[in-house]
């Protein structure tokens, strides 16, 4: 159709059998007019969240829908209930919330919903710090020549609140993926334990550059190979020199997975957070 009125856009044909769609080319001539077309986008794709009192008012529904279930099924626990309330008032708000075509195909597409420049790693440094405060008490109990029994004798009794805060602070083991010949797979990390009995090879890293530079692998028949040129040997380095494979470290024998995995450098470094 030929442009003969002000409210058609103008359009190219190449353009249009390239992107089978509707097309609007627009030439940015400065900043403002970039910020501009930026904030239009950004707002045309996505949906504004839903207001406060028309959340409220699903909220309310779903209590309604919830108490009457109670009255023909009782039968149900205080947490069975709980979950069921907070369950259907999500259902109720999620349902009324406009999503943008755009978003549903980033959804389907497995489309990733941010964009970093770097690849981060988690650190648990509470568990660490109440690991090494427990160890320094003993030390000091130590030389103090006091007895576990005692020690337990001069103990403060904590509150409930106090021993949920202790649970919630103790050390974790964390599953993380590792690439091996078979496919993906994952192992059980505990930062704690990796850094304290990792070679001595690495004795000069501090705990931010070793979770930064190395990560955990699961032993497989080319380091099985290496180990065994390194005499079996713990806490070395492994030889790769004229290999593709990447710098390798097995644990001290007092690691608990030391036979099984070993310590292998990222090829790029990760960002510990």
């Amino acid at each position: 159709m030929r442009r003969s009125h002000p409210w058609i856009n103008n359009f190219n044909n190449w353009l249009i059998s390239a992107c089978r769609s509707n097309m609007d080319i627009k030439f940015i001539w400065s900043g403002n007019d970039a910020k501009a077309l930026v904030y239009y986008i950004t707002d045309y794709v996505t949906k504004s969240t839903l207001a406060f009192h028309d959340m409220f008012a699903l909220a309310q529904q779903g209590v309604k829908s919830i108490e009457q279930q109670r009255v023909t099924h009782s039968i149900d626990s205080a947490i069975e209930k709980s979950r069921k309330l907070v369950l259907r008032c999500y259902n109720m708000i999620a349902s009324q919330q406009e999503v943008s075509g755009v978003q549903v195909a980033s959804y389907l597409m497995n489309y990733d919903d941010h964009y970093t420049t770097h690849t981060f790693r988690n650190l648990f440094l509470i568990s660490i710090e109440n690991y090494l405060q427990a160890e320094l008490s003993k030390a000091r109990l130590q030389e103090k020549d006091i007895d576990e029994e005692r020690l337990e004798d001069m103990t403060t009794p904590f509150d409930e609140e106090q021993e949920e805060d202790t649970k919630q602070t103790e050390e974790q083991f964390l599953l993380e993926p590792t690439q091996t010949k078979n496919g993906a797979r994952f192992v059980m990390v505990n930062t704690r334990l990796g850094y304290q009995h990792r070679s001595k090879d690495l004795t000069a890293l501090c705990l931010y550059d070793f979770v930064s530079h190395f990560h955990k692998k699961l032993i497989d028949k080319s380091d099985r190979r290496l180990i065994k040129n390194a005499n079996g040997s713990e806490g070395e380095r492994l030889d790769t020199e004229g290999t593709k494979m990447n710098e390798r470290y097995t644990f001290e024998s007092a690691h608990p997975q030391a036979s099984s995995h070993i310590v292998m450098k990222h090829t790029n470094p990760v960002v510990p957070h």
